[in-house]
């Protein structure tokens, strides 16, 4: 759940030192379309959060180096905030001390702000603009470096102490039940992959990738065709941890969106465990080459680990609603793998009223077989149907693939989340054989 304030990317109009883009457009007749709105938006007076370079920074800006790495050179003037000194615990500090951090570095809240890391793919300056416009940071830009000699530093620069104080803007944040509600637009900021192992459903992807060009973010109008969002309609971007999402945010602001922030993890630990094992396994071929495959399934006694795809080298990092408190007991968790008080449900198993299937109302499960080749290439989904309560059968066909060893899983997927369980078969699809038919 992240979200800040407006940019511009390089090629606008809004290269200008200040730029405001409005959070919401006004309603423009259909005729004129999108090409006509974002002349408005380019157009429109001055946005307090955008995209510069090293020649349009002001002597009165404070230049904020965010990234946790030390670089060789810092642009001359910049002080050096790392990410990581605003976690601990794998959680985002409080309010309290996060405006401590940024007063003992010498930042205030009516500093004009300019932010920049040595990864713009990974989400550091973005993420960072985002934390402040939460604080209620007005003019907040992110710069963008290229090779550059003149105008840098050994060693960043050093401020006196100041006082921070914010003036939260929690609507930045989406929540659980927002995002749920249908109110906005979800856009899945995460790889293709990740996406189609696992989504919240309804959103679409667009992946933080496609907003760079060799490390820049691109510019207005190819920003523009890779958005076929409603502007009207309020937009929330999630990834694993945040820090991807924000960059695709980000984007969103500029062209006039009213966006926020949200997390992937947050998503799941709302809802319930898929709490089932896979007890049996089995596959019978045929000679005909048609395999009959046989999953039964019980109740997990333990809590079995969940293979989510992320960015495992990501900072971890936990974002809690109301204010970023010192309360932990509810909020947004962003990139926090653990998930404490998550209830854990039987998705499969029988009940009073249902023999077989989903257990709940809307909580439906898709059992699929996968099989793979030797090289571990998936080559087939099979879906898989109930016999029984907790006995789940499908069919393959195989009379068309190369003799050989083929391996055989099972995955479980049920309210965007899937499961593959561990156990795994061998089976052997034997070269096909001829019989002779009738007499000679």
């Amino acid at each position: 759940m992240l979200e800040t304030n407006l940019m511009c990317p390089p090629g606008w109009v809004s290269r200008m030192k200040a730029n405001h883009l409005p959070n919401r457009p006004q309603a423009v007749p259909a005729l004129f379309g999108r090409a006509f709105l974002l002349l408005i938006l380019l157009t429109s007076a001055a946005s307090s959060m955008g995209v510069v370079d090293v020649g349009n920074i002001s002597h009165s800006d404070v230049i904020m180096y965010v990234s946790n790495d030390n670089p060789r050179h810092y642009v001359q003037g910049a002080i050096h905030v790392p990410r990581a000194e605003f976690v601990a615990d794998g959680r985002l500090r409080s309010v309290r001390e996060i405006c401590e951090i940024l007063g003992s570095h010498g930042l205030t809240r009516n500093d004009t702000v300019v932010v920049y890391g040595s990864c713009m793919e990974c989400g550091d300056p973005t993420y960072i603009c985002w934390l402040l416009s939460y604080l209620g940071q007005e003019d907040v830009k992110v710069l963008e470096i290229g090779e550059i000699e003149a105008n840098m530093s050994e060693s960043p620069s050093i401020r006196p102490p100041a006082n921070y104080t914010p003036e939260l803007r929690p609507e930045l944040l989406a929540t659980y039940d927002y995002v749920k509600s249908g109110v906005a637009q979800i856009v899945d900021a995460r790889s293709s992959d990740e996406f189609q192992a696992a989504h919240i459903p309804g959103a679409v992807n667009i992946e933080s990738s496609s907003l760079l060009s060799n490390g820049r973010l691109k510019n207005a109008s190819e920003l523009g065709s890779l958005f076929n969002l409603d502007l009207g309609k309020p937009v929330v971007v999630y990834s694993l941890n945040g820090g991807q999402a924000s960059l695709v945010w980000f984007a969103l602001k500029i062209l006039g969106y009213d966006a926020r922030l949200y997390t992937w993890l947050d998503w799941l630990d709302n809802q319930p465990e898929l709490g089932m094992e896979l007890s049996d396994l089995r596959a019978d071929v045929s000679p005909e080459r048609m395999v009959r495959i046989t999953a039964r399934f019980s109740e997990s006694m333990k809590n079995e680990s969940m293979n989510v795809m992320g960015c495992v080298t990501c900072e971890p990092i936990t974002v809690y609603t109301g204010g970023l408190s010192r309360d932990k007991s509810t909020g947004v968790r962003l990139g926090n793998y653990t998930s404490p008080g998550r209830k854990v449900v039987n998705v499969i198993g029988a009940s009073e009223t249902n023999t077989a299937g989903p257990v709940e109302a809307g909580s439906a499960a898709d059992i699929v077989a996968v099989v793979t080749d030797s090289s571990d290439k998936e080559i087939k989904r099979i879906m898989m149907h109930p016999e029984s309560a907790y006995v789940y059968t499908g069919t393959w066909d195989a009379s068309g693939v190369p003799a050989g060893i083929y391996n055989l899983s099972v995955e479980l997927s049920a309210w965007g989340i899937t499961k593959r369980f561990d156990k795994r078969i061998p089976v052997e699809i034997q070269a096909e054989r001829y019989r002779k038919l009738g007499r000679f």
